[in-house]
């Protein structure tokens, strides 16, 4: 779960639309590369490895989500 304060922080990166776009084109790119990777990978742990990076790519995608549900979450008390 993400911390109110750090998705303050964030909303400058996920709130620019240009930047934001650009981040994603790179993250598209990178992604790319690990399914390539995983498509030829040769050992067990060599793909779960690059399930890994995938997937911790994919959670980057979804940070806008993230950062909306962290400002907008009521604090508890």
């Amino acid at each position: 779960m993400l911390d109110k304060q750090l998705a303050l922080k964030l909303k400058a990166l996920v709130g620019n639309q240009i930047i934001w776009e650009a981040f994603l084109e790179h993250l598209d790119n990178l992604k790319t590369l690990e399914l390539q990777a995983l498509v030829v990978a040769t050992s067990e742990s060599e793909m779960f490895r690059l399930q890994g990076k995938v997937s911790s790519l994919v959670r980057l995608e979804q940070l806008p989500e993230q950062v909306k549900e962290a400002i907008n979450r009521k604090e508890e008390t």
